[in-house]
């Protein structure tokens, strides 16, 4: 058996696809099905199977898959040994998370990470739309919905959140005042394209309560649009609290009264649980998550003099 070969096998058995095995490992996918093949007939034993979701171990796979993990950590372990350095995490993780928790949350937090384990590399892809659960599509998913198990993944509760409403001064300044919700009645809302948006979470009875009562003038996928809509005065916005609390341009509007809590969890493919360049990534991702809980659900609105 030439072990160099267990390199592919651990690839394709953590990422499913051919494709996107090659892709973490920077090969063409051919080369992965070849190196995998003369395993298996070093071996004697089929390793992996064929199925619509990808390719799953087989039962002389899963017999090797410990060792092969093994093998993989002693000789990075070697590695760094043979160099004379500290022995350090190394690799490359894909997050797939939502637009505003990406980029206002998670992308910010990898510069600690960075410092602290300079040889792992992240993919940060930012989406609206529903969580793909095919085989090698995340390492780590931070999305918003339900806790419902789903076969092969582990999730997590990571923080809980709320919308509330914002409005700029100046729009505050041209239109009638708000002191009750019936008074939204006569004011523009920005809202969301329930249409195209998939993300459940934000397309519920709650939401389509406070817009019934108001003139939406414009709608869209995007929370970014939404907050510089919002912004430049073209009416209210129900926008994250992460997002748009901070935000010196923005007053807050009837933070007792319209408040929606939502909660993100944290998902991780079972078959990389025990990686631990991802348990490394998730375990800091938790903590920095954490140490912001004041964002996500701050505790008192702040004065409009604050936000001059």
């Amino acid at each position: 058996m030439d072990t160099s070969d267990l390199r592919y096998f651990l690839a394709l058995t953590r990422y499913g696809r051919l494709s996107t095995a090659a892709e973490r490992l920077d090969v063409g996918h051919t080369t992965v099905r070849r190196r995998v093949a003369a395993l298996e007939k070093s071996i004697g034993e089929r390793l992996f199977d064929k199925t619509v979701a990808g390719w799953s171990l087989t039962m002389a796979g899963q017999r090797l898959l410990p060792y092969a993990t093994r093998i993989e950590s002693e000789a990075d372990a070697a590695r760094a040994a043979l160099k004379d350095e500290q022995r350090s995490v190394k690799g490359t993780v894909r997050i797939v998370t939502t637009d505003a928790m990406g980029s206002m949350v998670i992308a910010p937090g990898l510069a600690s990470l960075q410092r602290t384990h300079p040889s792992i590399e992240v993919d940060l892809v930012t989406t609206s739309h529903l969580l793909n659960y095919a085989m090698g599509e995340f390492d780590i998913a931070v999305t918003i919905g339900d806790m419902n198990e789903r076969r092969g993944f582990r999730k997590v509760h990571l923080c809980d959140y709320e919308l509330r409403l914002y409005a700029s001064l100046g729009y505050l300044a041209d239109n009638p005042p708000i002191t009750t919700i019936s008074d939204l009645s006569a004011h523009r809302m920005i809202w969301f394209v329930e249409s195209l948006l998939q993300l459940p979470e934000l397309r519920n009875s709650e939401n389509e309560g406070i817009a019934a009562q108001m003139n939406i003038m414009l709608r869209t996928t995007n929370v970014f649009a939404q907050l510089e809509a919002t912004t430049a005065g073209a009416g209210l916005g129900l926008l994250p609290c992460f997002l748009a609390h901070e935000d010196r341009r923005l007053v807050p509007v009837l933070h007792d009264d319209v408040r929606h809590r939502r909660s993100f969890r944290m998902v991780i493919p079972s078959r990389l649980l025990n990686v631990e360049l991802i348990t490394t990534v998730a375990t800091h991702l938790f903590a920095d998550v954490q140490q912001q809980r004041q964002r996500f659900i701050p505790r008192a609105e702040k004065p409009s003099s604050d936000r001059t």
